[in-house]
């Protein structure tokens, strides 16, 4: 309800991309985008779900938005049971679900059709079924969950290996009930990466090596400090309440002048409330994208924000037993608040104006091009380059060469965007400001400006406006 009041009409430009593959395949077109068969999302299992539900609404758009609303609150859920599971107390569990529920992004992304909220609940549940409850029939659906989330995010494939390292030093007494459910897992990525080979011809999605890259490792500090802010942003009330944490601790040592923490009850604590493997799973997916040089946005560390909670939840879990109630009542009292007053300040002055200037910028001038493209080209096969693909994929009819690579391979066998432009003669160009045409365009094509807009920047990070101009090619 929070989402659907503050964010009635942000969608992102890669969810019509999904939407793009949907309308392809309920049309029966073929795993494609636009028309071309393309390897074109890390999402597979996302576009299948949606497709199988759009038979029950009259848009895509309302399939793929009711999705998400589904798996954000299967989120919700899901870290309240996993809370109650390691038996947090319940006035803890409760305000860990309340920072959840008001996160500013988690609100931005709860209804926006993108496959984030059920790579959430997919970590959450196979966190429960392989470490919480650990029954053999539900490691056994473990296993599935975890070869279907790799489906919807790659990052559940360094999950999976981290679990893997994580059952083999610490799990060393009970390693042979979990090779069934791993082999599952196994099983179905192996299965999708001999489907996506002979049907795409690669096994790599086209989103992974434009975003990543090919490089083993590519650190540079420019992206270093974004990162690192977003990851604080992201759980802002936790890190103040791990300060006040430490804190307390320091002062219960000092009361019981004797020596609280040491090695073996850090270790102890870690295990009695299964932290170990949430822990690495912090570590490995920053690290890896700070070694890799990958500008992360909201959307990918949205999936560690209820594992970021659940971690800080159960360390304010375990110093309460060291506090008087009144004290125990201030912390509380204090973390909520935090909750309150930083969450409201985030997203009703940073993160609601970005997304509405999005939505009537953005996505309004968006829908006029793809429009404008459809009523030019009159039915005709035309095509149109451009940067941002989703909704001219979606609305404009026209065939699509991508300058990122995200639904078009063939731009990575050209050195840059103008040979690549030179090589596919589109009919149509959209630019943005973020090449020149002069740099991209031969001197000899006639370009017709069809449609100009100033519009104000597209996130958070870009506030700054922009130009964005539909030119049709003579060439």
């Amino acid at each position: 309800m929070l989402a659907w009041l503050i964010y009635p009409n942000f969608i992102g430009d890669d969810t019509f991309i999904h939407i793009g593959f949907i309308k392809d395949l309920s049309a029966g077109k073929g795993y494609s985008f636009a028309g071309t068969k393309t390897y074109g999302t890390t999402s597979p299992l996302w576009v299948l779900l949606c497709t199988l539900v759009a038979k029950l609404f009259s848009s895509p758009e309302t399939s793929i938005r009711f999705m998400s609303a589904v798996f954000t609150l299967t989120t919700v859920y899901l870290l309240y049971l996993v809370l109650i599971n390691i038996n947090i107390d319940r006035q803890i569990a409760y305000a860990g679900l309340l920072s959840l529920i008001l996160n500013p992004f988690f609100l931005r992304w709860a209804l926006t059709g993108m496959e984030v909220t059920l790579a959430m609940s997919l970590l959450l549940l196979a966190y429960y079924l392989f470490i919480i409850n650990e029954k053999a029939g539900l490691i056994f659906w473990g296993g599935i969950v975890f070869g279907l989330g790799v489906l919807v995010r790659p990052e559940f494939l360094g999950f999976l290996l981290i679990l893997l390292g994580y059952l083999v030093a610490v799990k060393s007494g009970h390693r042979k009930k979990y090779i069934f459910p791993l082999l599952l897992s196994l099983i179905i990525i192996t299965v999708w990466l001999v489907f996506s080979y002979y049907y795409f011809g690669t096994i790599v999605p086209n989103t992974y090596v434009a975003k990543v890259g090919n490089e083993l490792a590519s650190f540079q500090f420019d992206n270093l400090t974004r990162t690192l802010k977003l990851f604080a942003a992201g759980n802002f009330p936790e890190f103040i309440l791990i300060l006040i944490i430490t804190v307390l601790t320091l002062y219960v040592i000092i009361k019981r002048k004797n020596n609280f923490i040491n090695i073996n009850y850090i270790r102890e604590t870690l295990l009695r409330y299964k932290l170990v493997l949430p822990i690495l799973w912090v570590l490995g997916f920053y690290i890896f994208y700070i070694l890799k040089d990958v500008i992360v946005i909201s959307r990918y560390s949205l999936i560690l924000v209820p594992i970021i909670i659940l971690i800080i939840m159960s360390l304010l879990n375990e110093i309460k037993k060291y506090l008087n109630i009144n004290l125990f009542r201030s912390v509380i009292i204090i973390y909520v608040s935090g909750i309150l007053v930083v969450f409201c300040l985030m997203t009703f002055f940073v993160v609601k104006p970005a997304s509405n200037d999005f939505v009537y910028g953005f996505q309004q001038t968006y829908k006029d091009i793809a429009l404008k493209i459809k009523e030019d080209s009159n039915g005709s096969d035309k095509s149109v380059a451009l940067t941002d693909v989703g909704m001219i994929g979606c609305y404009s009819g026209a065939r699509i060469y991508d300058f990122i690579g995200l639904v078009d391979r063939s731009r990575f066998d050209y050195k840059n965007n103008r040979e690549y432009l030179i090589a596919k003669r589109a009919d149509y160009l959209v630019l943005r400001e973020e090449y020149n045409k002069e740099d991209i365009l031969p001197e000899n094509v006639r370009t017709e400006i069809l449609f100009q807009k100033n519009i104000a920047g597209f996130g958070i990070n870009e506030s700054n406006r922009r130009t964005v101009t539909l030119y049709k090619l003579y060439w």
